[in-house]
Order: structure tokens, then C-alpha cells, then sequence
């Protein structure tokens, strides 16, 4: 039977906590204009891979397997915060990350869409940029990002992990299928 995949780096428990009082904070404001990103939901998408057969999940472990060895762990710092496509007509508030001392989770992040791809797996081709998502908006409303207290974080990036993802009523529920550490060596 198929999974929804997708690939992500999942947070810790304390950095979760400080991105909720972020996210009451966008609820408490916009009210039922937006649905709050649930905190143990919270995580960082590289890639949303669809409906994946058990030999294809197969395949992109060994992807990661191979990807993820030749990587160092490293750290993200949050950044400033905004809305997908704009703030005029968001549909999605989110919180940007950006990586420091030259580390690339960009060039990661599109060496494994070029190695999914060649097996047949489509990746999204358009430029990625690392994110955390807060919100969706449910009802139109103009983002203000300078109404928000931004916490300045240091999100440790320890794994990749290969994702399931169940809809159900209450939202969607995640599990991990596999963890790929990344290279210790400093």
C-alpha cells in the first residue's frame, strides 16, 4: 500500500516550544483567519515526494543513506518572518531560516532532488529556500510581519528524516520511516 512521503528535518522538543508562543501569537491576532501549524507537526520540508510505493521508499532511503553521510551537521538560525506568495495575499506565514559558516542545505537539498528525479520521482524544480511553516491562511488577510516578537533560534540539524503523512479529520500525523544522521566530523 502507497505512503504520502515526504523528506524533512524534524525539531527539537525546546525549539518547538519557543515557536509556539510565535504561532499563539499569529493566532491570537489573525483569530480564525489562520490555522496555526501544530506544534509536533513542526518541521523543516526538503522535499514532499507524493504517494510512494514500499520499493520506491526503498529507493529514496538509500538516497539519503548515500546523501546524508557526505554532510556535516551543522545548525539553521531563524530569521525574519513572511508570507508565501506575499503579504498582500498570503496563503502561508512562515519563518525563514538561514545557515551560517558557509554550510549548504541548499546544495543538499537539490543533490537529492537531482538523484530522486533520475529515479523517477518528482521533485518541485522551483528555487527552495529554507523555511518553517507557521501558518495557513484560511480567510484573506494582509500579513504584517512587524506586529510579531521574532525569537532568534538556533535549530540544531543533527538528521534528515523520510516521512510518512496521514490526513485525517484532526489534521495531518506524522511518523518517521527512517533517520539519516548526518557526518559528526568537524
Amino acid at each position: 500500500m502507497p505512503k504520502r512521503c515526504f523528506i524533512a528535518i524534524n525539531l527539537p522538543e525546546e525549539i518547538k516550544s519557543k515557536l509556539e508562543k510565535l504561532i499563539d501569537e499569529l493566532k491570537k491576532y489573525y483569530k480564525t483567519s489562520i490555522r496555526g501549524t501544530e506544534i509536533e507537526n513542526l518541521h523543516l520540508t526538503l522535499h514532499f515526494l507524493g504517494d510512494l510505493a514500499e520499493n520506491q521508499i526503498q529507493q529514496v532511503q538509500q538516497i539519503l543513506d548515500f546523501k546524508t553521510k557526505g554532510f556535516r551537521q551543522t545548525q539553521l538560525l531563524t530569521d525574519k518572518i513572511g508570507a508565501f506568495p506575499d503579504l498582500n495575499q498570503p496563503r502561508i506565514i512562515y519563518l525563514d531560516c538561514r545557515q551560517p559558516n558557509g554550510y549548504s542545505l541548499a546544495k543538499l537539498q537539490l543533490g537529492i532532488a537531482q538523484a530522486l528525479n533520475k529515479i523517477g520521482i518528482q521533485t518541485d524544480n522551483r528555487p527552495w529556500t529554507p523555511h518553517l511553516t507557521l501558518a495557513r491562511v484560511k480567510q484573506a488577510i494582509i500579513f504584517k510581519p512587524e506586529k510579531f516578537t521574532m525569537p532568534a533560534l538556533q535549530i540544531p540539524m543533527i538528521s534528515i528524516e523520510l516521512m510518512s503523512s496521514q490526513l485525517n479529520a484532526d489534521g495531518p500525523e506524522y511518523k518517521v520511516i527512517s533517520n539519516f544522521n548526518l557526518n559528526s566530523n568537524t
